[in-house]
Formats: C-alpha cells, sequence, structure tokens
C-alpha cells in the first residue's frame, strides 16, 4: 500500500513539473479554437478584447475551454493550483504571494455549479486580483 501511494506522489510530482508555460501565441491559438467550438459571437469577441467577460452561459464556457486548453482546469478535478502558480508567477523569484492569490480564488465547488460556471467564477476572481499578473503571464517569449 505505501508502495502505491509513494508510485502516485511521484507520478502527481512529474506531471506537475511538466507543465509547460503558455504564451501568448498559445492564447491566441485557444481562443481561436475556443471561440469556434463555443460560437461565440462577434459581439462577444470585441468585448473579450477590452477584457469585458459578460456573465453569460456562452463566455462562462468559453472561459472554461481557454483555462481546459492551457491546462489549468479540469471539468471534474477543478482548478490545477500548480500550473496556475507556474503561469501566473513566471519570472518571479517568490510566488508566495501568487500562490496565496490562487488559492482564493480556485475553490473547490462548494456552490455544485456547473464546470463552465466554476471556472468562470475563478477567472473573474483571478482578473479582479492580477489583470496585470494575467496579462504579463502571457507576453510573448
Amino acid at each position: 500500500m505505501k508502495f502505491a501511494a509513494v508510485v502516485l506522489f511521484a507520478l502527481f510530482a512529474v506531471a506537475s513539473a511538466e507543465y509547460k508555460l503558455r504564451n501568448q501565441e498559445d492564447l491566441m491559438k485557444a481562443r481561436k479554437e475556443c471561440m469556434e467550438a463555443k460560437k461565440v459571437t462577434p459581439e462577444l469577441i470585441e468585448k473579450y478584447k477590452k477584457f469585458d467577460f459578460p456573465d453569460d452561459e456562452t463566455t462562462r464556457c468559453y472561459i472554461e475551454c481557454v483555462f481546459e486548453k492551457f491546462e489549468l482546469f479540469d471539468a471534474k478535478e477543478g482548478f490545477k493550483n500548480d500550473n496556475l502558480v507556474a503561469q501566473l508567477g513566471q519570472g518571479k523569484d517568490n510566488k508566495d504571494a501568487v500562490k496565496t492569490d490562487v488559492e482564493k480564488c480556485a475553490d473547490k465547488n462548494e456552490q455544485k455549479s456547473d464546470s463552465c460556471s466554476w471556472a468562470f467564477r475563478g477567472f473573474k476572481c483571478f482578473i479582479k486580483s492580477n489583470l496585470p499578473l494575467v496579462m504579463d503571464s502571457l507576453k510573448k517569449n
């Protein structure tokens, strides 16, 4: 039993260590794929460009799609905090403040919301507190 726990821990550590930081090019690709998949209207696209994200089903599911493509969220498991800290904290020596903010925003869905609402709620929290950090994390490398 202990061996199985050690193996699982090792696999988790390797999986976390293999997170690939995303850049602006990755974001553009994910946005395009999610806009098509979620049938986002041109009007909503214009709002998104201004960081205006209305609380409607299309927007919520679009955000979930982007988060999933960035490996920051899973519809069943929720937020991937280690990946979020890596993505948002890149280039920072001390990631403790980033980790604290991630833990504040990445709830465990106590509300039992659908996955789109869950991802959107976390996203709104992240950009409310850390919009510059979110934007910095996506600059071209």
